[in-house]
C-alpha cells in the first residue's frame, strides 16, 4: 500500500526553493567582444606593412637607413679606386690568414725538448787495441790502513780522494803472462776499496790460467791482482801519511 504524500497547507519558509543567482556575471569572459577583434586585426595589418620589403625601384635615392641595417646590407667598397671588384669580407680575410699560418713552416715541426728532460749521452766509439779487454778490478786495503783512514774521515777528508791520489802515482801497469800471488796480509773493511778497469791482453789471461791449478774456473781478479797489490799498498801508505800531516 503506497504511502500518501504529505499535504502542505502553507508556503515553504525554509528558503530552499529559491534559485540562487551568481554574484558576478561571467558573460564577459566567455564571449569575445567586437572591439577586441577589431583592435587585434588593426595591429596585424600594421605589422605586415612594416615587414613588407620595399622595392628598389619605388624607394627614393636618398633613403636613410639605421646603423645596424647599413652594416648588414651594404658591402664594403674596394680600397683601390680603379678596381671595381668588391673588397674581401672580414670572414674571408680570417680564413685566408688561417690558411697562411697553416702553410707557413713553424717551430712545432721541430722536435721539442722539455726543460727537465734528460737525453742520452752519445760518445764516439773508442778503438780498443786488438786482443785487449777491460776488466773491473777492486783494489783492497789492509787491516793496518783502516784506523788511519777512519781518522781522515773524521777530519772531513774524502777517502776516495786518498785512493785516487795513490793510484795515480802508480806507473802504467803492464800485466805479464806470469802468475803472482796476492799479498798475504789480512784485508781491511770492505767499504774501503777502489775499483779500476785496466786493459789486459786475452793471451796474458789464458797464459796465467794455465799456470794455476783450476785457473780456468778462478776469477780473473784473483789471477791479476798479485801484480798490482805490492805497489798499490806502497803508494797508499805514502798517500795516507801526506794527508795525515
Amino acid at each position: 500500500m503506497a504511502r500518501e504524500r504529505i499535504k502542505v497547507t502553507r508556503p515553504d519558509a525554509t528558503g530552499f526553493d529559491e534559485v540562487v543567482k551568481p554574484v558576478r556575471d561571467r558573460s564577459d569572459f566567455t564571449t569575445l567582444k567586437v572591439d577586441s577583434i577589431d583592435a587585434f586585426e588593426k595591429k596585424r595589418r600594421q605589422s605586415e606593412q612594416v615587414q613588407k620589403p620595399v622595392s628598389t625601384s619605388d624607394a627614393p635615392v636618398e633613403s636613410m637607413t639605421t646603423g645596424e641595417e647599413s652594416g648588414k646590407l651594404q658591402e664594403p667598397v674596394s680600397e683601390s679606386a680603379g678596381d671595381p671588384r668588391p673588397a674581401t669580407s672580414l670572414a674571408r680575410k680570417k680564413s685566408i690568414s688561417k690558411n697562411e699560418k697553416r702553410d707557413r713552416p713553424s717551430n712545432s715541426a721541430m722536435p721539442r725538448v722539455e726543460k727537465n728532460e734528460l737525453v742520452e749521452l752519445s760518445l764516439p766509439p773508442r778503438r780498443r787495441p786488438d786482443g785487449y779487454i777491460n776488466l773491473s778490478l777492486r783494489l783492497r786495503v789492509l787491516g793496518r790502513h783502516a784506523e788511519a783512514l777512519k781518522v781522515l774521515e773524521d777530519n772531513g777528508v774524502d777517502v776516495r780522494d786518498v785512493f785516487r791520489t795513490a793510484y795515480r802515482s802508480i806507473p802504467p801497469i803492464n800485466f805479464i803472462p806470469r802468475y803472482v800471488p796476492q799479498v798475504a796480509e789480512p784485508s781491511g773493511p770492505g767499504k774501503y776499496s777502489y775499483r779500476i778497469g785496466p786493459p789486459v791482453l786475452q793471451a796474458t789471461i789464458k797464459a796465467i790460467e794455465a799456470q794455476v791449478r783450476g785457473g780456468a774456473n778462478a776469477s780473473r781478479a784473483s789471477l791479476l791482482l798479485g801484480q798490482i797489490e805490492p805497489v798499490w799498498f806502497e803508494k797508499l801508505d805514502l798517500t795516507i801519511k801526506e794527508y795525515t800531516k
